[in-house]
């Protein structure tokens, strides 16, 4: 399929996107640096074709890769 694959932990990050927390906060949640977040964020809107956090989380959702 046409379906990027995302990693178990850019699906996590996209959850946690979906839930409204900032890279900060997830970067706490997860045990890691703000930097290592925005350099997922990079690579899943990358995967996603996407620009920004919104749009990551809409094209998730639509293509079935998180639920809301």
């Amino acid at each position: 399929s046409g379906r990027p694959a995302l990693t178990a932990r850019e699906s996590e990050i996209v959850g946690l996107l979906a839930e409204g927390l900032g890279n900060r906060q997830i970067a706490q949640r997860l045990f890691v640096t703000e930097a290592t977040v925005k350099t997922h964020l990079v690579h899943i809107f990358a995967k996603l074709g996407v620009d920004s956090r919104t749009a990551a989380v809409a094209a998730a959702v639509q293509q079935g890769l998180i639920r809301r």
